[in-house]
This record gives structure tokens, sequence and C-alpha cells, in this order.
């Protein structure tokens, strides 16, 4: 096969933001389609350009940036950091708990907070090193089959974090499950289901009474899974942790862990389900190690500076898992745990925490990222707290708003006269976290740099945009128990089928980087035959109707117009129409004023994309919210597009026979 192969650098300097032009770079074998960027989406983020800070970033070394693409002559094109990943630096990652436990023994690894009110419940390296040693201890003496994994049902905390690293430590996988899957839903389904095809020899809840039904569940479908719980409460044959940490290690402990290696299968964790039913994703030691060494290329301080990070992200998924819980414990630094989230009632207690706690790295999804904005914007003063020390914003798995991401800038430049770099990653669940990140201060805002050292990427044309897979020491080696997903998972040459569509910013300067083009599976043909980006529609679309709807689900599948289908955020309707303060759910959807808003936002929207695969031309108010027991949404909050279209199809169907603005249907002229 012909293929011509170039490379491009771009040094920057270790404190010092990229050039405002990079070096043009060009293609001997060029797509046979437009993979870049709309002329339309193109002015707007020349538009979004224009209105960000002159302050300069805030003073890092950042890892040069330097890239080889191969272009091959059916347009595929093959994309590498040329900065090789470094080696490993242990076999496992409990290595480094024992590492810091003798090093800085009093350190505070881990804090959560108290019973009582503005306290801190903490754990110093050598504290946690003992309860793990001891844990490990107890959970050997168990005798659990290596093949059958420990599913922890709970939220985050200090048990579980110990919980983890003792199994993991001794080559027990763990298996931490959303902590929704046995609160929010009514029959506990998922844990039904997720039972029948893992097996666990055991079943970890933080409480025994708030976990009861989903614990009596798991038991149903397997009967020999043992129990353990910190305060087992009604679950009488539950062991009890405490016990577990009064557990006296013995040689057996070092034995096992020295068995461990990089192949040692670490953890389980599922996918978000948003496109079928969760597959457990095989992560090794090697998974977990090498992304931890990526991170260290990239960014380099973090040797120096170890991380001070406020998490509320769930460790059942990676960012959390990895990006964050991972991370603090590679560099020795600290994590505290946050009992807020980014949700109306509970996030005044994220903003007080990170007021008092003044992290310097914070990792994010966008949902968090768009609530801290919000949140900031009405109590201007917690800036300067939050951004006094904080290095560098992390966000992944969905795609944020250009408004969030100008609005940080300028926040941060107004509290402390610098611009914090905010880096976007593409990954996933299978590529531990992350594949592709901006590592360097962007040039551009919104997009999601280039892959990380390590990685290589495979951009294959479809239509206007790429499919990327990926291969690496971070990738996933496959689903746990699950044959068919493994063989349709993989390409012929190894690479991960991840299912995202990217494009190029600029396709003559790929230091500019790739932007996110949704889902391939989301994306959809109007009946003329043109493709709808559901990513980049509704990317454009939520800031026009923002605080009034939390997320859409466009329609318009084998039909001629675009349509959307909105969930509302009932708090912030209520709160900015203080007279539908006892409505009820139903009632706002037909409220006249608030209907004016939302079509005032649909015309804009509609002002800045007049294409017949962006326009906006109906949209109908849905009366409830998206339903985890219906698969319309996951744990992680993310919208499950074909779920909603599933379950509300006589609403798409009612959306479509509007003839005119009625009730709670808009139609757009």
């Amino acid at each position: 096969m012909k293929a011509c192969r170039h490379t491009t650098s771009n040094q920057y300097g270790p404190a010092f933001p990229a050039p405002k032009r990079a070096a043009k770079y060009s293609l001997t074998f060029k797509p046979k389609r437009a993979t870049q960027m709309s002329s339309e989406e193109l002015d707007t983020l020349i538009a979004i350009q224009n209105q960000r800070p002159d302050a300069p970033f805030r003073k890092l070394e950042f890892a040069p940036v330097s890239i080889a693409l191969t272009a091959r002559e059916d347009g595929t094109q093959l994309l590498i950091n040329r900065q090789p990943l470094g080696p490993l630096p242990v076999q496992q990652i409990g290595v480094y708990l024992r590492l810091h436990a003798r090093n800085r023994p009093e350190q505070v690894f881990l804090a959560e907070p108290a019973a009582d009110e503005g306290n801190w419940h903490t754990l110093s390296y050598a504290q946690a090193l003992a309860k793990v040693n001891a844990l490990s201890q107890w959970l050997l003496n168990q005798s659990l089959p290596a093949e059958q994994p420990i599913f922890i049902l709970s939220e985050n905390s200090i048990n579980q974090a110990l919980l983890q690293f003792a199994a993991m430590q001794v080559g027990i996988p763990v298996m931490p499950l959303s902590a929704a899957y046995s609160l929010m839903s009514k029959t506990c389904g998922k844990i039904a289901d997720l039972t029948q095809r893992f097996v666990p020899a055991l079943i970890y809840a933080e409480e025994g009474e708030r976990f009861q039904t989903a614990i009596q569940v798991a038991q149903k479908h397997a009967p020999h899974a043992k129990v353990l719980c910190h305060r087992p409460g009604p679950i009488t044959q539950a062991a009890q942790l405490n016990d577990a940490f009064a557990t006296t290690p013995t040689i057996k402990v070092d034995e096992a862990f020295n068995k461990v290696n990089h192949d040692t299968t670490a953890r389980l964790l599922l996918t978000s389900g948003s496109t079928g039913s969760p597959k457990a994703v095989i992560m090794t030691q090697r998974n977990i190690i090498a992304s931890g060494v990526l991170w260290d290329q990239v960014w380099p301080f973090l040797k120096t500076q170890p991380p001070i990070m406020l998490d509320w992200l769930p460790w059942n998924h990676t960012a959390g898992a990895h990006g964050a819980l991972a991370m603090v414990l590679r560099h020795g630094g600290t994590l505290y745990l946050d009992d807020g989230k980014p949700v109306p009632k509970l996030i005044d207690r994220t903003i007080r925490h990170l007021r008092e706690i003044k992290p310097n790295v914070m990792v994010n999804v966008p949902r968090g990222l768009d609530m801290l904005v919000a949140a900031i914007e009405e109590n201007p003063e917690a800036a300067k707290d939050i951004f006094t020390n904080l290095q560098i914003i992390v966000y992944g798995g969905a795609a944020l708003s250009t408004q969030t991401l100008l609005k940080l800038e300028q926040l941060s430049a107004q509290a402390t006269g610098e611009r914090i770099p905010i880096s976007a990653s593409l990954g996933s669940t299978e590529t531990t976290m992350p594949a592709t990140l901006i590592w360097w201060p962007p040039q551009i805002l919104g997009t999601l740099g280039l892959p990380a050292p390590g990685v290589e990427a495979k951009l294959i044309p479809n239509e206007d945009r790429y499919e990327i897979r990926f291969r690496g020491p971070n990738i996933t080696p496959g689903y746990f128990n699950d044959l068919q997903a493994n063989e349709k998972s993989f390409d012929e040459e190894g690479f991960l089928k991840t299912g995202d569509a990217v494009q190029w910013v600029n396709p003559n300067d790929p230091t500019q980087g790739l932007v996110y083009a949704g889902r391939m599976s989301e994306n959809f043909k109007l009946t003329s035959g043109t493709w709808v980006s559901v990513a980049t529609v509704r990317g454009h679309l939520l800031p026009q109707l923002h605080p009034f709807v939390s997320d859409a689900v466009l329609t318009g599948h084998n039909a001629e117009q675009l349509g959307a289908l909105l969930f509302l955020n009932a708090h912030q309707i209520r709160k900015r129409f203080p007279e539908l303060k006892d409505a009820t759910d139903p009632a706002l959807t037909t409220y006249p004023p608030l209907l004016e808003q939302l079509a005032q936002g649909i015309e804009r929207h509609n002002q800045n994309y007049p294409g017949s695969s962006t326009r906006i031309c109906r949209a109908l108010l849905l009366d409830s919210p998206p339903s985890i027991d219906d698969n319309e949404i996951t744990d992680k909050g993310y919208i499950n597009q074909s779920g909603v279209l599933k379950k509300r199809s006589l609403s798409v169907k009612r959306l479509y026979e509007c003839k005119a603005s009625a009730g709670d249907c808009l139609v757009c002229n």
C-alpha cells in the first residue's frame, strides 16, 4: 500500500503558549471527502476566539507537540505522537502506596467530609497502607476465586478506596458499580443482570440498610457470594469492615503482591451503556500504569507539584478511577472526596469545598464545568479562591460548549490575572484515560487535541468526518466474559473501534488538533440524504436554551425536518419564574413565557446554523425527566439518544403531527 509519511512539531517553551500560527502542513494524499469543520462552524469558532481574554496563560511546563501522520491512498490516516511512552516504572500500582508510605508517611492521602459539618476525616499514606495490608489478608483468608470480581455497590468513600487497593494489590479484580443502579432504580434490574453475567465472589456496600434491596437482589443470583459492609444493619450475614481491618497481615500478602504483574486484571469498569447494555472493560495493571506515565510526560509539572484534588467523579468510571484516584496515588498527592456534585441541591457544597481546599488540578465532565461557571457567576467572590492555585482543568466524556470554555478563561483571568489552561480529552472506558488531549495552552477553544504519547490513532473517512480508532498500552485488552464484543470491537490491525467521529480543524495544519463530531451510531440522515451530526447540533443548541433546558434529543430519522425533544431544567425554571414555584412539571411545558424564551433561543440557533442538517424546525417540551430504568440516561448523566427515541416514540410522532405552535409544541418557521 502506498503511503506518505510526514512529521510536524511545535516546541513550546516551558512557560509559553504556542505561536499564533503553526507551520504549514500538507498531505500528499488528500481525503476523498471534506473531513474538516464546516464554514458555519469555523465562523462560530473564530467569533469565539475574538472574545478570549488577552491575559497570559498560567506558567507551567508542557511537553512539546510533535506528531507523525501517515496518509494512505484510501484516505485513512495514521496519527502518532512522536514522543514514545516512557518505561513503566512499577509492576503494579500498589508499589506507589508502599513508596509514599515510606517516603511521606504523614502526608494526607485521602480525606472525606466528617460527620461534624466543616471538618474532614483524613487518612495518611502510612495509615492507608496499614489498613490496605490488613484488608488484603482478610480477602486472602476468604479464598475468593481470582476469576470472580468484587462488586462495590456504594458511593466513593475512603473505605471503598482501601478495599479497591487491598484487592488489586493481591490480584483480585474489583468492579465498582454505579450507586444509581442500587438507589435510583426501583427494581435494581441492572444489579440482577450484572450479577448473573459476572457472578461476584464478594459484594461490598458501605451501609447495609441503604443498599439492602440491591444486596438481596444480587444474592438471589449469586447465592455463594460473601457480603462485606461498614455498617451491616439488617444484613445480618455480612462481615463487618472494621473486623477485616483488624486482621493481622502475614507473608501471604507479600507473596500475592509479588505475583501481580502488568497483565494482571486490576479493575473491571462498566461502559456507560449509552449505546446498549453495559460491558465490563478489563483494566490491567499495564493500562493504569501506562496512563500515569502518559500524564507525566505531557505535564512534567506533576512531578514537582503533587496534585491536590477535590473529586466527585464516581470511581466506577475511568475519569474518577484513573484521572483522579490513580493520579493522586501515583504522585503522592491528596484527594478530597466531594459530598457535593453538579446537581442543583449539591453544587453549593462543591463550591464551598473548592474555596476551602483550593485544588491545583481539576478533573471534571462538561456538566460539572457548566454548573461551576453558573455558580461562580452567581457568587463572583468565589472565583479567586477556586482559581488561586489551580494549574490545569481537564475534562472529557462529552463535548463542552465553547461558551463555557470562554467563560472559564474569562473568570480565571479576572480573578488571577492569568488564564487557566483547559485541556479537553477524547477517550472512553476502554482507553483508561485519555487517548487524545490538549496538553498545551490551547490556541483554539473546543478541540480534542492530539494523540497522547504511546497512543496511535487511525482516522477512517466516513462521509464528512472520520471514525477514530486507537491502539496503545493504555487501551484495554478486551471485555470480561464477552467474546462476541471482543470480536467486534477491534479491527484487523488491533485498533479499538471507539464509534466516535472527529474532524480536523484544519487538515493542512494538524497541530490545531481534532474536533469531536459525534457518535457514529447517533448520527442520521434526513430524507434529503443530508447527514445530521447529533453531537455538533446539540452542542450548538443547548447554550441557546440555557438555563431552561438540561438536555435535548434530536429527531428527524427518515423525516424532512430536524426536530428536538427538550428535557426541562425544572429547578432553574422555577428559580427564574417564581410564579411557577408550586407548579407541576407538566404545567411547566405549557407556560407561555417559558415557551417564548425557548422559541427565541431556537431562533438564535437557527440564525447561526440555517442549514437543513442544523436548523431546528420543531421542538417538544417533555414533562418528565429521563429514566435510568428505561435506559434513557446513564449513571453519568449522559443521554442515551436511541433509548429516549424508543421510549418516547409517541412524543416524536406527535411532534411531527404539529402544524403550528400549540401547548408544549413549538413549530419554528
